[in-house]
């Protein structure tokens, strides 16, 4: 057990890196940290779902459009399994959306975008509604994902909902 959570925060680790690394353009870096973290991430989903996510970024900055698309793909079912445990799981609809908008797939990009908003409205309204407006109850409270630490909301989460908006607006023009 304690060698799983050693597993996770290293696999966390290379996950950062790698997409430090990405930034400077050290592409051989970036595949190396990221098939590390693939391995180190076997029994963490969440974990597992990021790096996917990775190497979907990684593959889309090669110009390995339908690569970067698969490996989306593989994220989006494992967090489609997984629900609460996910972090930003409206980020990988919206870069499953760049991918397919890139590939020409206008009308299943749109579809993402348009799965993307939902869940990031979803999750801006349960920060918001955590501040209690008197007119939610305990429970309602306790079952809450976005806690009262949230609020305000995030900007980046604020500009990743703009984004979303964007998006949608672009593929409805094809």
């Amino acid at each position: 057990d304690e060698v799983w959570r050693a597993c996770k925060t290293v696999g966390e680790m290379c996950n950062l890196l790698a997409m430090t690394y990405l930034q400077q353009e050290d592409f051989p870096m970036v595949l190396e940290l990221l098939k590390k973290a693939e391995v180190l991430t076997e029994r963490d989903q969440a974990g597992r779902a990021t790096t996917f996510n990775n190497m979907a970024c990684y593959y889309r900055r090669q110009g390995k459009l339908h690569a970067a698309l698969q490996y989306l793909q593989k994220a989006l079912k494992i967090e489609g399994r997984m629900t609460k445990q996910v972090d930003n799981p409206a980020d990988t609809y919206l870069n499953a959306c760049a991918v397919l908008s890139q590939l020409g797939r206008h009308q299943s990009a749109l579809e993402h975008a348009q799965q993307a908003l939902v869940l990031l409205i979803e999750e801006l309204s349960n920060v918001i509604s955590s501040r209690g407006g008197g007119q939610d109850n305990e429970e309602e409270h306790h079952f809450n994902t976005g806690g009262i630490e949230n609020y305000p909301p995030k900007t980046d989460r604020i500009a990743v909902l703009a984004i979303a908006y964007h998006n949608v607006g672009v593929e409805q023009e094809f």
